[in-house]
């Protein structure tokens, strides 16, 4: 399996210009993030009519001159993110080949139909929305709960909320949309920065959770433990059932035979000198005494 460490950053959007990639992968570095995960979009909505098959969704760009030459410093993902109205997206997603090369997948609903059907039947790993339109969706509770309860997140970007006052107002309506219908429960943040200067250190991405409704505690787990979950799920959706062999690197002790003979030891004294104790107390029990008769 695959190797993360804190701490994480999963939608960088992707940039066919590679000086303008590597100026932001180095800021993520010096800001201290190991994990990212390069983010491609895709609109299913405006897919070709007449294409069928398994190769609708396109295939991962090439980042392996990226990935080498950060190497010793950043883990890198691919991701793609799904903008869909309709439920049909479904079957595409069971018979794509092209998905499976991905790291994670995202589901970026445009109607409140879709979003519920993100909620609960969608086979990603994210759901995200629009920072320009998403303050137009609203997810209900109970949708809400099928997706905590299904091990899906909800994503929270904080560069566009940087770059325009609007998507700032859109981003903390939604916000307090997830805090008032879930208790901001399974919340990430992520930056979907495009330029350098949108990126912000991960300290200062937790305590922006303030702005969003979400808790100390949640803010720290929405940049390291939270999006670790994600990638340990979406293993298992890759890689599906698998055997695992466990090898263990030095001999293993269960118990010590000199400590154990002392205690057996030790144990039969001490059940020795309860018995004495006992035969002492029976022979030095009062008796009743003897009534003998006097015969005048």
């Amino acid at each position: 399996m695959e190797q993360t460490k804190p701490f994480f950053d999963f939608c960088v959007p992707f940039s066919k210009d590679d000086k303008q990639m590597r100026a932001i992968l180095n800021e993520l570095v010096e800001l201290g993030y190991k994990t990212i995960a390069i983010d491609q979009s895709f609109d299913h909505s405006k897919k070709d009519a007449g294409k069928r098959g398994s190769e609708m969704f396109p295939a991962p760009h090439s980042i392996e001159h990226l990935r080498k030459e950060f190497a010793d410093k950043l883990r890198i993902l691919q991701r793609i993110t799904i903008l869909y109205v309709d439920v049909n997206l479904s079957h595409a997603m069971s018979v794509s080949y092209n998905l499976r090369k991905f790291n994670l997948i995202a589901g970026q609903p445009k109607t409140d139909a879709a979003l519920t059907h993100c909620c609960t039947t969608f086979t990603g790993d994210i759901i995200t929305f629009d920072p320009v339109a998403g303050s137009r969706l609203s997810v209900n509770r109970k949708a809400y709960q099928v997706a905590v309860r299904r091990g899906m997140f909800f994503e929270i970007k904080y560069a566009p909320a940087i770059a325009d006052s609007n998507n700032r107002k859109d981003m903390i309506k939604m916000a307090q949309n997830y805090s008032i219908k879930g208790k901001s429960k399974n919340i990430i943040l992520s930056s979907g920065a495009e330029h350098e200067f949108q990126l912000r250190g991960p300290y200062d991405v937790a305590n922006l959770a303030f702005i969003f409704g979400l808790s100390e505690d949640q803010g720290k787990n929405a940049v390291d433990r939270f999006c670790r979950q994600i990638f340990l799920r979406a293993e298992s959706r890759r890689l599906g059932k698998t055997i695992m062999f466990v090898k263990g690197s030095g001999p293993i002790v269960f118990s010590d035979d000199d400590q154990s003979g002392a205690e057996d030891d030790e144990m039969d004294g001490l059940g020795t000198e309860m018995s004495k104790d006992v035969q002492n107390e029976e022979q030095n029990e009062i008796k009743p005494p003897i009534k003998r008769l006097k015969v005048a």
